[in-house]
């Protein structure tokens, strides 16, 4: 597995914490074109470890967002998808990069959906992993921002990032292997002393905010109606956990895909939920055979 590069790249728009994983193909044709991988809610870079595993051939630009990771959270307020959309968009314009194919997690899927409604000209493709397409049902902002404040502000200094790993698998995604040591050092960069543990560095004014940009708005619906290029989604069968409801059931995707012309391909993947779509090898998998349909010209 060939190791990322990390660098602070600075922008217009400030500084990005960002991974690069490049790898020659085997097979003399080079690494793939650039795929732009934003990461969910609460995540950062180090989400893509899995991906860049099962698809050792994609080249991998994987920033930390803003209040996330080592990329320090805009002064800016509120936070929301449409902000970080423009975000990116200076950052490609930092690498040089005029276009790339996108790919999104959860929150990153409506990033991306929001970065190609409004740079059109930067997005060649979108791949959106269990996020991205409007939700059935928003929330009244008033009613979700408490709650995302009470489930991501935890102030407990963990004595490592063990002890942590341990904490979110049952907390928030129990099907994934606490022991994995992807996992680990996944957290241990959320972590203010990374593997010593700390508290965890996330910016709570962040996350909060670009969470109600999305679920409580129907901004993503709009979004979703001024793209153009070819959308991709998988669908986890679990929000978190065996048996739990997913957050895209069949029947609102199928309605999604009909009214949709552009969504040119949706996939369920079975015995994941939420977290493990992207989080173990077996999700992983899933996603890196549609990228390679995305990135394929």
């Amino acid at each position: 597995m060939t190791l990322p590069q990390e660098q602070t790249i600075e922008t217009t728009a400030g500084p990005f914490n960002t991974l690069i994983w490049k790898e020659e193909s085997t097979t003399g044709g080079g690494a793939s074109a650039p795929v732009l991988a934003v990461h969910g809610v609460s995540s950062t870079n180090r989400l893509w470890t899995w991906l860049h595993e099962a698809a050792p051939w994609a080249t991998l630009i994987a920033p930390d967002l803003p209040g996330r990771g080592a990329t320090p959270a805009r002064d800016t307020r509120p936070s929301s998808v449409r902000a970080h959309a423009d975000g990116l968009a200076a950052l490609l314009d930092a690498l040089e990069l005029d276009t790339v194919d996108v790919l999104g997690m959860s929150l990153g899927g409506f990033i991306a959906v929001e970065l190609a409604a409004r740079h059109p000209g930067r997005v060649r493709s979108l791949t959106l992993v269990d996020g991205g397409l409007p939700v059935p049902a928003t929330v009244p902002a008033d009613q979700l921002a408490p709650a995302l404040r009470a489930q991501y502000g935890d102030a407990t200094s963990w004595p490592d990032a063990a002890a942590y790993a341990r904490h979110y698998t049952g907390a928030a995604a129990p099907l994934v292997d606490a022991g994995d040591p992807r996992f680990v050092a996944m957290l241990a960069h959320d972590l203010r002393d990374g593997a010593a543990g700390g508290p965890v560095r996330r910016d709570l004014d962040t996350v909060v905010d670009d969470a109600v940009s999305v679920l409580a708005s129907s901004r993503p619906a709009a979004a979703l109606a001024e793209v153009t290029v070819p959308i991709r989604l998988l669908h986890a069968q679990w929000a978190a956990g065996e048996g739990s409801a997913p957050m895209y059931p069949a029947d609102h995707v199928a309605d999604l895909a009909r009214r949709t012309s552009h969504l040119v391909h949706t996939e369920l993947v079975d015995r994941v939920d939420h977290a493990a779509i992207i989080m173990t090898d077996h999700g992983a998998g899933h996603c890196a055979a549609v990228l390679r349909k995305a990135v394929r010209r």
